[in-house]
């Protein structure tokens, strides 16, 4: 379910798909940026499989995922021996997109210290593994994404101005769904295609009626949930019914005519079930089934964030023996 969201007829996206389809021919680096759930990474696939390396590799790295410690490695890899527990020689991203495209995926989270590692790396195409001596030259293609505002983060020292300077050589503004709205239809139509949903007479312009803050990952996600409850039968009412719920978990997480940068859908999603307990009183039974999932999964990412954080930050997550609040 990949390339169906590469589509549209309005005249701003099909505008954006022109220039990156002329960028996709040169050697240089490219930098995408917009709001996070606009589908980045599969506009740097596509930027891949029509440029001259399409018969390369294409190697996506999460810059945000990565630890600080682990990124040199797994980016550049090590020799054995190189540290505790490299029991064997391991090549490394860079070298797995020999030839290809590497993908830097919210290049905006990387920290300073690996900033200047990786502007070497676009500067001299030279990388040395963890624990060697030896520079060997790579022939990768980067493409770049990220949904933060990298000048900003320039003039807050969080990001090295040559850094972006070199990945910005060819930059391309991807534009949040809320500003092609004459694209929210045929996407619908072909996500449900892909999902081998029956939608016939289904009117698409209730869609309209939102402004899709999570971008085509949540428009994906809302027509799976449709898909699911429909029983493979999508109708009008049903996708009124979920933009509905959709509207109320956006206006109450505070994000209703924001734009989601620098907010990850795992932060969207975070802030959408916290503030629904809240508004429950701490009742997970009742803030489950107005969210429209199981309680047991309500009850594990309660965990999981718990776990993360202190318990100070927890005054409403308790164990359920602890409180009443587990009814």
């Amino acid at each position: 379910m990949q390339f169906e969201l590469i589509t549209g007829k309005s005249r701003q996206f099909r505008a954006t798909l022109e220039e990156l389809d002329r960028y996709a021919q040169s050697p240089w680096p490219i930098l995408l940026t917009g709001e996070t759930g606009v589908g980045k990474e599969l506009l740097a696939q596509r930027i891949h499989r029509l440029s001259i390396r399409r018969q390369g590799p294409f190697v996506p790295v999460n810059c945000g995922a990565l630890p600080p410690g682990l990124f040199e490695s797994e980016l550049f890899g090590y020799e054995r021996g190189a540290f505790s527990g490299a029991v064997q020689s391991h090549r490394g991203l860079v070298r797995s997109a020999q030839g290809g495209s590497l993908f830097l995926d919210e290049i905006g989270e990387l920290e300073l210290g690996l900033q200047v590692k990786l502007l070497r790396l676009l500067e001299s195409r030279e990388i040395r593994s963890v624990g060697s001596t030896r520079v060997e030259q790579v022939d990768v293609r980067i493409i770049a994404a990220t949904n933060r505002n990298l000048k900003e983060r320039v003039q807050e020292g969080q990001f090295r101005l040559d850094l972006l300077e070199r990945l910005s050589i060819l930059a391309v503004e991807v534009p949040p769904l809320r500003e092609r709205p004459e694209d929210i239809s045929l996407l619908a139509a072909g996500l449900l295609d892909r999902l081998g949903s029956t939608y016939l007479n289904v009117d698409f312009s209730c869609l309209l009626d939102f402004e899709w803050p999570g971008n085509i990952r949540q428009l994906r996600n809302l027509l799976i949930r449709a898909d699911v409850l429909g029983a493979k039968m999508v109708s009008t009412e049903l996708l009124t019914q979920l933009i509905k719920k959709e509207k109320l978990q956006t206006e109450a997480s505070g994000l209703a005519g924001k734009a989601v940068t620098g907010v990850t859908l795992a932060d969207f999603e975070k802030q959408v079930i916290l503030d629904k307990l809240k508004r429950c009183h701490g009742n997970r039974k009742r803030a489950a089934k107005e969210l429209g999932i199981a309680k047991s999964t309500l009850h594990e990412k309660l965990r999981k964030w718990k776990t993360a954080e202190s318990d100070q930050a927890w005054p409403l997550y308790r164990e359920p023996h602890q409180t009443a609040l587990a009814q």
